[in-house]
């Protein structure tokens, strides 16, 4: 079976060749490697033309910019393969068998593999994410418990490079990524989850994810526009679950969740743009009724205590003191 890998480029020259070298040193040969070049100005659409030279599994796409939403649903169109995976291209595969050893366990043509990555930070920290717990996993037979289990233990990573995914499922169900929003893997997700009927998971440490202090997602997630997008998000999902969506009561716990990891975020905030964050933050309020993990639970205590204002407040307090004593 083919699997068609998509990489989106943006101005990531010095560390292009690493990625697509990650990805040509599998011993899984059946890729079609489809590059997006999103209108790079330094220098990286031409290293693509280069690179795809080496290997004629490689075929490159030259468009205006679209963002990386709009890079991705290029792929997408473009894919042909049975599967498909998406790397970012400034992170790397980590396995040069990693593609092999998922396959393997692929017996059954299942809707979506799982496996696991490494965080690599700016300062070489190294973060290793806890495994899976298989043996409590073998006895949930479809994915609705899989999603709720991944949920409640906050297990559930919402990159779309972490997965490997049937790409009929993609084409049949119109999944793609949101141009207008910051998050688009969260919105992404979810909706992949309500197609999904077979899943596995695999304690694979297979993804390299480098963060880098100017990559997009550093630049964009901590700022007014992203809560902004967590606004649409919070509000599309409440509608979503109160018309009976598959999955509701856990997208609600896990939707719950994400207004606390905005709280921890506030910090970050340009003090012009914390009024109308606060706001956002009040309007939404109320997913804290499903709270159902330790830290939804401790910021439902918070507000009744102190109001949302200040358990924002104190949740952001308690991130930023977190992140000065462990170095990040």
């Amino acid at each position: 079976m083919t699997i068609s890998v998509v990489i989106p480029v943006y101005n990531v020259k010095p560390y292009l060749e690493r990625c697509v070298k990650s990805v040509l040193s599998q011993t899984y040969r059946y890729l079609e490697i489809i590059i997006v070049d999103d209108g790079s100005t330094d220098g990286s659409g031409e290293l693509c033309d280069q690179i795809a030279i080496k290997d004629e599994r490689i075929v490159v796409i030259h468009q205006e910019n679209q963002g990386l939403s709009g890079a991705r649903n290029t792929g997408i169109l473009h894919s042909t393969g049975e599967y498909i995976m998406f790397l970012d291209s400034d992170d790397a595969w980590l396995l040069d068998d990693g593609l092999e050893q998922l396959m393997q366990a692929n017996h059954s043509l299942l809707d979506l593999i799982v496996f696991k990555n490494i965080d690599f930070w700016n300062n070489d920290r190294i973060f290793h994410n806890e495994d899976y717990d298989i043996a409590h996993l073998k006895q949930f037979t479809d994915a609705r418990n899989i999603f709720s289990y991944l949920v409640r233990t906050q297990a559930l990573r919402i990159s779309a490079c972490f997965i490997l995914v049937r790409r009929q499922i993609l084409i049949d169900k119109d999944l793609y990524f949101a141009k207008s929003i910051i998050s688009e893997d969260l919105n992404w997700s979810l909706h992949l989850w309500q197609h999904i009927q077979t899943v596995l998971l695999v304690n694979l440490e297979f993804y390299g994810y480098y963060h880098r202090n100017d990559s997009i997602t550093n630049t964009t997630a901590n700022t007014l526009y992203a809560y902004q997008s967590y606004d649409q998000i919070f509000s599309y999902w409440d509608e979503q679950c109160k018309r009976g969506c598959k999955n509701s009561e856990v997208i609600r716990i896990f939707m719950s969740d994400m207004w606390v990891s905005r709280g921890y975020s506030f910090y970050k905030l340009q003090a012009s743009e914390k009024s109308a964050a606060s706001a956002i933050m009040k309007r939404h309020a109320n997913l804290l009724k499903y709270a159902k993990t330790r830290k939804s639970k401790c910021a439902a205590k918070l507000v009744s205590l102190f109001g949302v204002g200040g358990a924002v407040a104190v949740l952001s307090l308690y991130w930023r003191l977190r992140m000065i004593v462990i170095g990040y």
